[in-house]
Order: structure tokens, then C-alpha cells, then sequence
């Protein structure tokens, strides 16, 4: 009987965990599409320059001014949050796993899932 239970409870962790991510990556997609689509409604019908490149301006390299921009419907704003969605939906995975492995007591995995997550989140912040 006990476990039935226990075979349960890491069915409903799988169901949660996946659920996670399908939702994560859905929410993800749909802002980088409707950015998209913003940006073609407003930029499609401009020729580009491909002679001199121009790289992002930098209030969409970091998230507050990127939070600040989405709010003014700034196409690169909405696409750029969607891709830090698609980043944080892995991390976001991986820290509910500690609490997944917390409650079943199991030790092991939750050092070892931390320090994944600390490598996760070192390569995100580290990269900015």
C-alpha cells in the first residue's frame, strides 16, 4: 500500500514538472510571436540596411529596462521577455525539482540538483 502511494506521488511530481514546462514554453512562444507580430505590423514594409550592422540598443540587454519597454508594448521588449521566459522555464524546472526532492527526503538529488541549478543560474547572470 505504501508503495502505491509513493508511486503516486511521483506520478503527480511528473504531471507538475511537465506541466511546468509545456506551460513555460507556450507562454514563451506566444510573446515572441505576438513581438513578432507587432514588429512586422510596425517595421514590415522597411527595407533592411544589411551593409552596417546594428546590434540591440541596450535597453533591451537588461531585464529592468526590458520590463520597463514591455509595458510601452516595445516590440523588442516583447520578444526579448519572451526568450527570457524560454530561459527561466528550465531553471524554473530545476528549482521545483529541489522542492520535489525535498519532500521525499532524498538527499542526494537535492545536492546534486542544486548544483545544477547554481550552474544554471551562474551561466545566466554571468552572461548579461
Amino acid at each position: 500500500m505504501k508503495q502505491k502511494v509513493e508511486i503516486q506521488q511521483d506520478k503527480n511530481i511528473e504531471i507538475i514538472m511537465s506541466n511546468l514546462l509545456r506551460v513555460g514554453v507556450i507562454l514563451a512562444a506566444s510573446f515572441v510571436l505576438f513581438g513578432g507580430i507587432l514588429y512586422l505590423i510596425h517595421n514590415g514594409y522597411s527595407l533592411p540596411n544589411y551593409k552596417t550592422f546594428k546590434g540591440e540598443p541596450s535597453s533591451l540587454k537588461n531585464i529592468p529596462e526590458i520590463f520597463k519597454n514591455l509595458f510601452s508594448f516595445n516590440t523588442g521588449a516583447i520578444i526579448q521577455f519572451g526568450l527570457i521566459l524560454l530561459i527561466a522555464t528550465p531553471v524554473a524546472r530545476v528549482t521545483f525539482s529541489v522542492f520535489a526532492f525535498l519532500y521525499e527526503k532524498d538527499y542526494m538529488y537535492i545536492v546534486f540538483t542544486l548544483i545544477v541549478l547554481s550552474i544554471l543560474l551562474y551561466s545566466f547572470f554571468a552572461g548579461m
